[in-house]
């Protein structure tokens, strides 16, 4: 059996054991919170956190705006394969 591979996340600091075989998280350790914080660096954090998600949702809206177009352009190249592939149809129902 081998050892779990061990990672530590750059955002937020977690470790992770995660098996090498299936890639299933096998631990997680947080990092603790900072007691010696104080009131007006919690606030910052919180104001901040508002500000992280606004541009969370920017990126995703923009993706999403995106979206159709790259839908369009896969599906014409799909359609444009489909063209060129010169093998009959065949029904994956009929029994051969």
């Amino acid at each position: 059996m081998s050892d779990p591979l061990r990672i530590t996340c750059p955002c937020c600091s977690t470790r992770l054991a995660v098996d090498r075989a299936s890639g299933e998280i096998l631990s997680e350790e947080r990092p603790k919170a900072d007691p010696e914080a104080t009131f007006e660096q919690a606030m910052q954090a919180v104001r901040s956190g508002g500000q992280r998600r606004e541009d969370a949702f920017s990126k995703a809206f923009e993706r999403t705006r995106n979206l159709d177009d790259v839908l369009s352009k896969k599906f014409d190249e799909a359609k444009r394969k489909a063209a060129e592939d010169s093998t009959p149809w065949r029904n994956p129902l009929d029994n051969e």
